[in-house]
């Protein structure tokens, strides 16, 4: 099972590669926040972190992957992991576009196995 998770480029570039990636939720709320449907991450992604500035990234994260456990709390569009995101759960790793306002734009393709922006959520 696929989920994403949304980063500063800045915070992914200056992590160890050879270290689990710990995303800064992770250390302030205790899990690290991820979504099985890239337009959620778009809508999330805007509602909080539009103001945010700077270029942002894209994880793919593998579930089945992973060394930490994760689970649903509340909505099942959205994973929460507890624990740092292995290296080997990390498949893809993407810019994501930002318009002139800093408004996050749409992902056109999603990863295999992810669910794409006009697909209806089963």
């Amino acid at each position: 099972m696929i989920a994403y998770h949304l980063v500063r480029a800045a915070s992914w570039d200056a992590a160890p590669m050879d270290q689990p990636f710990l995303p800064a939720s992770l250390g302030t709320e205790g899990f690290v926040h991820l979504t099985h449907r890239i337009a959620d991450l778009v809508d999330v992604a805007n509602a909080l972190y539009r103001d945010e500035p700077g270029p942002h990234r894209v994880l793919t994260i593998a579930l089945d992957r992973l060394s930490a456990p994760w689970r649903y709390d509340g909505d099942e569009r959205y994973p929460h992991v507890y624990g740092p995101l292995d290296r080997a759960a990390i498949t893809a790793v993407r810019p994501i576009r930002r318009d002139a306002g800093g408004a996050f734009l749409a992902v056109q393709h999603a990863d295999e196995g992810g669910v794409p922006d006009d697909s209806n959520p089963a």
